[in-house]
């Protein structure tokens, strides 16, 4: 049986060995809540922030994200790692892109989910999973 090897932090190290895996631009004035790395058999990292809505669509554009957010209904299968649940949000969007290949050659599914918390405030939870 394989053991998982789990780490979760705001470590500027950690942040940084996520977005570089998932070649993902976070917004200068986004708040990290929490970064999640956890390896098996492949990597997988989960990235928890708080933007704007202008900081959201930019980091989308920045990090080359071509999927379209659509909202979502409850149940969800997200598993978020930091934030208010996503049952108390008003409105959920959700999108995916399958089979990322990132400029090293890892193959990955780049996941977001936004919590549309309200006129201003955006909880974004950002998933990369290797395949």
């Amino acid at each position: 049986m394989m053991v998982a090897e789990v780490e979760e932090s705001t470590s500027p190290e950690l942040l940084r060995e996520a977005t570089e895996y998932g070649e993902w631009v976070l917004p200068q004035m986004a708040e990290v809540l929490l970064v999640k790395r956890e390896i098996i058999r492949d990597r997988k990292y989960q990235i928890a922030v708080k933007t704007s809505p202008a900081d959201l669509d930019l980091m989308l554009a920045r990090s080359r994200f071509p999927a379209v957010l659509r909202h979502r209904q409850p149940p969800f299968t997200v598993n978020t790692i930091a934030g208010p649940p996503l049952e108390s949000s008003p409105r959920i969007e959700h999108g995916q892109e399958a089979w990322f290949t990132s400029s090293s050659g890892t193959v990955m599914i780049r996941e977001v989910t936004v919590d549309v918390r309200d006129e201003t405030t955006r909880i974004v939870h950002i998933e990369f999973r290797g395949v």
